[in-house]
C-alpha cells in the first residue's frame, strides 16, 4: 500500500519562545523545533516527508523537548546524572532520548558528576556542616559513582574535625541549661546524626567539656 504523501506546509517563529519554531504538516501544527534542530535536520516548507524521515523530525523533537525538561531543572539546581536521568524519566521520555539528553549535556558541560561533588561537599561544609560518613551517603542516594564519592569526600579528619566542632559550638549553648549528662548525650546524638565518626564525636565533645570546666 502507497505512503499517503505529506509535506512540511510552514514553519512559524514561535510567539514567545524566539529560539523555536512551530512546524506545520499538511496545514496542522505539528511538533516544536529549535532553530538549530531545523537547520540541523534542513527543514524547509515544501519538502515531501517519507515515514523516515517523519520519525527523524519526531525524535529531534523529542529529543528537543527533553532538553528543555533537563536544562529547567539545572537551572533550579545542581543535579548529578543519575537525578537528572529521573527527572526525565518521571516525565515519560525514552531510554535512548535520555541517553542522547545526558550525553549533550555532558559535552556542553552543563553535567559533570565530579564538579556536583565538590560543589555539594563544599556547600554542606559551608552552611550545613557534615562527617564524611553522611556526605558519602548523601552523594550515593544522588547517583554519584563510588570512585568519584572516593575521590571528592576522602577520608580527611581535619575537615570532620572542623566541621563537627562548628555544628557542636552552634548547639552546645542551648543544651547547657540541661543536666550535664543529658547535654552531653544531647550533642552526641546531634554529632552522630550528622554523620560524624565516634573518635571524632569524642574529641570534639571531650574537648569541649574541658574547655567549658576551665572557664
Amino acid at each position: 500500500m502507497a505512503e499517503v504523501e505529506q509535506r512540511i506546509t510552514r514553519l512559524a517563529p514561535h510567539p514567545r519562545r524566539a529560539d523555536r519554531f512551530v512546524v506545520e504538516r499538511d496545514g496542522e501544527p505539528w511538533l516544536l523545533l529549535s532553530a538549530a534542530r531545523v537547520a540541523e535536520l534542513g527543514i524547509v516548507v515544501g519538502e515531501r516527508l517519507t515515514s523516515e524521515r517523519v520519525a527523524a523530525i519526531e525524535r529531534a523533537g523529542a529529543v528537543d523537548a527533553a532538553m528543555d525538561i533537563a536544562l529547567r531543572a539545572l537551572a533550579s539546581r545542581p543535579r548529578s546524572e543519575a537525578e537528572l536521568a529521573q527527572r526525565l524519566r518521571q516525565e515519560g521520555t525514552a531510554e535512548d532520548i535520555v541517553a542522547e539528553v545526558l550525553s549533550r549535556l555532558r559535552h556542553l558541560g552543563y553535567l559533570d558528576d565530579r564538579a556536583f561533588a565538590e560543589a555539594w561537599v563544599t556547600q554542606r561544609r559551608r552552611f550545613s556542616p557534615r562527617g564524611a560518613a553522611a556526605l558519602r551517603r548523601e552523594l550515593r542516594v544522588r547517583g554519584v559513582a563510588p570512585e568519584i564519592i572516593d575521590a571528592v569526600v576522602g577520608n580527611d579528619s581535619v575537615d570532620d574535625l572542623e566541621a563537627a566542632r562548628a555544628v557542636a559550638q552552634k548547639h552546645w549553648h542551648r543544651l547547657q541549661r540541661l543536666d550535664r549528662a543529658v547535654a552531653e548525650r544531647r550533642l552526641i546524638g546531634v554529632l552522630q546524626r550528622r554523620g560524624f565518626s565516634w573518635s571524632v564525636i569524642h574529641r570534639v565533645v571531650k574537648s569541649l567539656l574541658e574547655a567549658e570546666g576551665e572557664e
